[in-house]
Formats: structure tokens, sequence, C-alpha cells
């Protein structure tokens, strides 16, 4: 079994959770997660359901490339890229971080979800610690998948980031919601969502909520107006807001909270329907337990644009390109999907990870074996009674 260190790309939830899963699965196939490192910008905080899962386990937070929004709710592309560049200083340093953690701790594999500072690590030091990346965006590699037919300026830089994350990777996994053939030749393999334990155990309800997850606060504002207009459709908003760090009453049929694992699956296990901004994550959660979700992706977050179209082709709910939430209200009279093939590509999860994670350190742990056997061979000794030196039996 293995000792691995994961790196997460901190924006947003959804890689932060994907680690949380990867962390129970490999625990129970016996595996060791030892360490984190999560990239975020400007030392923004980790959210507290990461870091109270992790405990006492070494943690390293360090600059990495984000969206750019501005003042705005639209993902700015050139002013991203732009950081991007502007920042290179800042992220060679954050690759120096990193190595030196990596040195310290001496993990058999580095496991990497979408961290950007990652590939540039591996590149700077042509590190010889296997490295595993992981996420819904390798998916997009993969010549088998089909992806939205415009805005290719913008898939062709997210795919190039893509390949940044994932430079000196041993292998790639693109997170599927449905099963797609692996594209061995670009060194990418299809793998389900990863759930964590917590949303397995879930028993779903039907309930008359309808529950909203936002990766960007600013959105809020059109949800506001809706719900103004809609005074009998009671909504549960879940959001990372800069000054609202409480529970925020906006109205007495939206309430706005701020975000809390455990109480965010128990509004989705419970609720109507969910209402998201395309994140991978959020929707594969509500497939799980069978509900509808009306995805709305950020404007010019191309990544969420592709996650709405994929999706929605996987029976999950209805793409849109506003908050009109009456679009979701009529579409919930019409919502019929069987989730019962999506959740039995979910049990795969496990075993397709453990067989991924054996396989990646495999040829550095026969190695290890072997100078072990080696080395325990040598160092049995045994003190000849006619002089002072050392005897070694045979290898």
């Amino acid at each position: 079994m293995g000792k691995y260190i994961c790196t997460v790309q901190g924006e947003g939830r959804g890689h932060l959770t994907q680690a949380i899963s990867l962390s129970q699965i490999a625990q129970e196939a016996g595996h060791e997660i030892i360490a984190y490192a999560v990239g975020s910008t400007n030392n923004r905080k980790i959210p507290s359901f990461f870091t109270d899962f992790i405990g006492d386990k070494p943690l390293l937070q360090y600059e990495s490339p984000s969206l750019y929004y501005g003042n705005g709710k639209a993902v700015q592309v050139g002013k991203t890229a732009f950081q991007a560049f502007s920042k290179f200083k800042t992220y060679w340093k954050s690759a120096s971080e990193l190595a030196e953690f990596i040195e310290a701790h001496q993990p058999d594999g580095i496991i990497n979800f979408y961290e950007s500072i990652t590939g540039l690590h591996q590149w700077r030091t042509g590190s010889k610690t296997p490295c595993l990346s992981i996420g819904h965006q390798y998916l997009l590699l993969n010549r088998h998948f089909e992806s939205i037919p415009e805005k290719k300026i913008d898939q062709f830089f997210l795919n190039l980031n893509t390949k940044i994350t994932g430079i000196g990777s041993k292998k790639k996994l693109g997170l599927s919601f449905l099963p797609l053939e692996n594209d061995l030749q670009r060194n990418i393999e299809v793998i389900p969502p990863l759930l964590r334990k917590e949303v397995k155990a879930l028993q779903a309800e039907q309930g008359k909520n309808w529950l909203a997850y936002l990766t960007h606060y600013r959105l809020a504002v059109d949800i506001m107006a809706w719900s103004k207009q809609n005074p009998d459709v009671q909504l549960d908003c879940f959001w990372d807001h800069p000054t609202h760090h409480e529970i925020f009453h906006f109205s007495e049929n939206l309430t706005f909270h701020p975000i809390n694992a455990e109480k965010y699956l128990e509004k989705m296990s419970q609720c109507a329907g969910l209402i998201s901004t395309a994140g991978f994550e959020s929707i594969a959660e509500a497939m799980y337990l069978s509900k509808p979700t009306m995805m709305v992706p950020v404007p010019n977050h191309i990544e969420q644009m592709i996650n709405a179209f994929d999706a929605s082709h996987a029976g999950a709910g209805l793409a849109a390109k506003t908050f009109d939430l009456s679009l979701f209200k009529d579409y919930q009279h019409v919502h019929r999907t069987d989730y019962s093939k999506y959740q039995e590509w979910i049990q795969e999860s496990s075993r397709l990870m453990d067989f991924h994670l054996r396989e990646l350190i495999q040829p550095k742990q026969e190695k290890k074996r072997i100078w072990k056997s080696i080395l325990t061979k040598r160092i049995n000794w045994t003190l000849p009674k006619n002089n002072g030196g050392l005897s070694f039996p045979k290898a």
C-alpha cells in the first residue's frame, strides 16, 4: 500500500470535495494520504469543511492561478490569462514551496486535483515521484468526448491550462457522469465522479424547498429578484460571501447560508431540486440523490458551459443561460430520468481508484521491496571467531 500527498486547486468546493472523497476511498483500500497542499489566490481562506476533515495532517497553502471576475459576474478571460503570466514569479516561488513540502514528506506518489502549480513543479524539478492527475477537465481532452460547438478559443485556453496541470503526470483520470471509452493514446482514462461516503449514506426525500449553490456570490442578485416575484417558492442558497459569514435571511422565502458541507448535503437530500452554476461536483451529487438540476453557468465560464452541456445529455436536468427560475418550475413537471445506471457507475469508483493508486506506485514499490530484501540479508552479519572483521552471508 502507498503513501500519497494530495495537491488541490482550492477555488470553489469541487476539487477540495474530490480530494476528501479520494482520501476516504484510499483509506478504505489500505492506502494513506500523509499530507495536503492547496493552491489559492490572495491567501484565500481554505474552507473549514476541508481543514476539519484533514485534522492534524500537514497542510501547505500557496499562491496559485485562479479565475478573474473583477467587479462583475462574468469571468474575464483576458485578465485571467494576463494575471497568470504577470504573476509567474510568484507561481515559480509556489512551485519551490511545493517541492520542499514534497521532499520533506517523501510520498510514494502525488495525487493532483487540477492544481497548476503541481504541473509547474513537475516541469521545474523533473520529479521522479509518480504523479496522477484527476478532474473532469481531463475528460475534455479525451477524443471520444463530445463538447459544445461554440467558443473554440475559450476551449483552447481551457485545454491548454488542463495540459499545464498535467505536466509530468504518469496518467490522467477524467471524471465522467457516464461511462466513456478511454483514450489511451492521450494517456486519459475514464472514472466515475468521486463522491464522499456522506453523500452515499444519505436517504433522499422529496421535499418542497429548492436548493441553490453559487460559485460566485454576485450571481445571487438574479435569484433575489426572482424570489421577490415568486413568494410561493421557498429557496435555500449556499454562497461564499466576503461579508455575510452567518445565515442571511433576505426575505421570507429566500435564505442564504455560508458554505457548510454537512448542512448543504442535508438540504440537498431534502430538496425538490438544485439550482447550480454547473460545477461538476454539485451536479454529480444531485444526480446520485435523484434530484433534478437547473444548471446556469457563470457568464464566460467555459468549463461550466461544457459541464452543463454534458450533464444535460446525461439526464441531470436543464441547462439554461440565466437564472430565470420559472424555466425550472416548468421543467420539474416533465423531468424523467432513471438514475439507477448512474448510481451503479458511481459504485465502481472505489475499485477503479484503488487500481490506479496501486498502479501509480507499483514500479517504485517493487524496487523498494527488492532492495529491502537485499539489505535485510546484507546487514544480517556474523562476527567471525578468528578476527574482528565482519563476514556477510551470500545474498
